[in-house]
């Protein structure tokens, strides 16, 4: 079957040179695509996930006060100031504290919670690798509660002048010669819990850090050191594994267009529909050439006149032009297309193009008897009309 169209041969070209690629590609598709449409609905499989079902979380933390005890141009004597950033040494020199505990679950529970706070006074170096020179302790108080429930604090207080803690660190420093480091003053809390939280059994310990810092004038409660307690209780669930609109929809897709490609490749190759004779190759290739030299081309219908000199055929148009640039003239082509010229003083040079659609399947070249014959028609019937 012959193709008209210079795009459909140029179709045709490719799909019979590139004929076991295409066909390689289609299967791939088929393939690639008939495995996930297979993947993502007759075997999905499964996959197991872990749900957590219950949570439990404690933390503990810090609130601060102070009196204020002597006289001063700011606040009345008595005055209690909580949760400041820094607290004047000369105008309210106790620091009142209290440290809280309390936890949240999601299902319930029962804790034994024990609380022990301790004031920390020590010298130490700063850094990751810190040294501590020397620690005393004291206690700031502890409590014991049974049986508590989320969200019930259990919370223990204490106070202690500042000022004077700070004066006998000091005192220990100088009795010592002088300690390296630096003077830390710390509350440590520590929480024991044991009992059950969320049906499940916990026994728990966490610190908590308080650092008071002075500098002479004032002194300021840090930031609380220390990490929540926490648990949870997880179930493994199995569930069948579930694909996107790429496996569900482009699976399928991708099947029946690789299936349809290699069916209409096999037909394609079974009912001779790619094949490209040599007379569509040759005028596609003319019609290419064609297209490269339109500069050098003008179309046009020379006299009958110009045809009395002697002529030489050639048989490629690429040729024609060549000879064109030699002689220094235009190619003129006849307005039907059928044949083009180059004039010189003393001979006529002249291509005919092949034509595609020949009975015998072979191009109509310039030596066919057939195309001259053509050709000089063609002159004689453009000489008659120029006659009358």
């Amino acid at each position: 079957m012959v193709w008209g169209s210079e795009w459909s041969t140029r179709v045709r070209i490719v799909l019979s040179e590139w004929f076991v690629v295409f066909v390689a590609v289609a299967a791939i598709l088929a393939l690639v695509g008939g495995f996930a449409a297979y993947t993502a609905y007759a075997s999905p499989g499964t996959t197991v996930e872990e749900r957590q079902v219950s949570s439990w979380e404690g933390n503990g933390t810090y609130t601060t006060a102070a009196r204020v005890t002597e006289p001063n141009p700011l606040y009345p004597v008595d005055t209690d100031l909580s949760n400041r950033p820094a607290y004047f040494l000369s105008v309210s020199p106790e620091m009142q504290g209290r440290f809280g505990f309390s936890y949240r679950a999601s299902d319930g529970g029962s804790l034994d919670v024990g609380i022990r706070n301790r004031l920390v006074m020590r010298a130490a170096s700063e850094g990751e690798d810190s040294t501590e020179y020397w620690r005393m302790e004291e206690s700031l108080g502890s409590t014991q509660a049974s049986d508590v429930g989320p969200g019930e604090p259990v919370r223990v207080t204490f106070a202690r002048n500042v000022s004077r803690t700070l004066e006998r660190m000091e005192n220990v420093s100088e009795r010592l010669g002088g300690s390296p480091g630096s003077l830390q003053l710390l509350s440590v809390a520590r929480v024991q819990v044991t009992g059950e939280v969320n049906g499940q059994s916990v026994n728990r310990t966490a610190q908590y850090v308080l650092p008071i810092q002075a500098d002479g004038t004032t002194y300021r409660p840090g930031s609380v050191r220390g990490s929540a307690v926490t648990g949870s209780t997880t179930e493994r669930i199995t569930r069948q594994r579930t694909y996107g609109p790429l496996w569900r929809f482009g699976g399928p897709a991708a099947a029946v267009l690789g299936f349809v490609g290699l069916v209409g490749l096999g037909y394609g190759r079974w009912d001779d529909r790619f094949a490209v004779t040599e007379a569509e190759r040759a005028e596609l290739d003319f019609r290419s050439t064609r297209e490269e030299f339109d500069d050098w081309i003008t179309v046009a219908r020379p006299p009958a006149s110009v045809f009395d000199r002697p002529r030489l055929e050639v048989v490629s148009l690429e040729g024609l032009v060549d000879t064109a640039i030699d002689v220094d003239a235009r190619v003129f082509e006849r307005p039907d297309g059928t044949a083009y010229y180059v004039l010189n003083d003393d001979c006529c040079y002249v291509f005919v193009p092949p034509t595609a659609g020949s009975a015998d399947g072979d191009a109509l070249g310039p030596e066919s008897a057939e195309a001259t014959e053509t050709v000089e028609t063609t002159e004689a019937a453009d000489a008659a009309t120029d006659e009358s």
